[in-house]
């Protein structure tokens, strides 16, 4: 696995708004498509709900790079611990017990999806800010999985000529996929990971923690720390709120913090 890094090339689908960018899954299954398996929890055809074809995920993480991936969670754990002791980095986000008890009654659904949901975020002292969220599905055995980079620019003044020229520091990804929960494996055609990477542990008195660790599909592994319940990240460009919810829904993903049976 390549180690975490903040400029990311990958295969991106360009819409109509400048420099964002927006890949995603099929949005539209093709017409002439013949009926799939039943979705077993509201017993219609996958093509009478209109729910898109679906990628084939990654291969799931073999045991040497689960045992790599972990020793870097570890590791990371120990890095942000120190940094955050001397106001070097902002601590981890506390896990509430709102976000506990989501976790905890989704677990009675099915134990393994329940490890991943949440939205899972890193944030470096220089403001290097990554995010992933892992939104529940009324598919059993599914989730949907959203990561997110903001634009990151600099405005630069030249004083020679007077102008403002702005500096592209780190360009835009958002990526939603989905992925399939098996065997403690999470497995997309973007990212994976493993039950067995994710760590509950103290940073302070009354303040638990979570980290998680995940490969994306530029084999880049990626460590992050639980922060708040699955949403669309707050700085998502309004101009695509519209379309990312749509493809959550469309993959029958549940983005209103939704319980089991709701």
């Amino acid at each position: 696995m390549k180690p975490n890094v903040w400029l990311i090339t990958a295969s991106l689908v360009l819409l109509s708004l400048g420099l964002q960018a927006f890949s995603c899954e099929p949005t539209s299954a093709p017409e002439a498509s013949p009926p799939t398996s039943p979705n077993p929890e509201s017993g219609v055809e996958e093509a009478e709900s209109a729910q898109p074809p679906i990628p084939d995920p990654l291969p799931p993480l073999s045991a040497s790079e689960i045992e790599a991936l972990q020793a870097e969670v570890a590791q990371n754990i120990d890095l942000w611990f120190d940094l955050a002791g001397v106001s070097a980095m902002p601590p981890p986000p506390s896990v509430t017990e709102e976000l506990e008890d989501y976790r905890e009654t989704w677990s009675a659904v099915n134990s393994d999806v329940a490890t991943f949901l949440g939205t899972w975020v890193y944030r470096d002292s220089v403001g290097n800010f990554y995010s992933v969220t892992v939104f529940p599905s009324r598919t059993p055995g599914q989730v949907c999985v959203l990561e997110f980079i903001p634009e990151s620019s600099l405005l630069i003044y030249n004083e020679a000529t007077g102008e403002t020229v702005q500096d592209i520091l780190a360009e835009q990804l958002l990526t939603v996929s989905v992925a399939s929960v098996q065997d403690g494996h999470l497995r997309s055609s973007q990212v994976r990971s493993v039950g067995s990477s994710t760590v509950s542990t103290i940073y302070a008195e009354d303040h638990p923690v979570v980290f998680m660790g995940l490969v994306d599909n530029q084999n880049t592994s990626r460590f992050v720390a639980l922060d708040s319940l699955p949403v669309l990240p707050s700085d998502l460009p309004e101009a695509l709120v519209e379309p990312v919810s749509q493809t959550l829904n469309n993959y029958s993903c549940i983005t209103d913090q939704g319980l089991p049976g709701e």
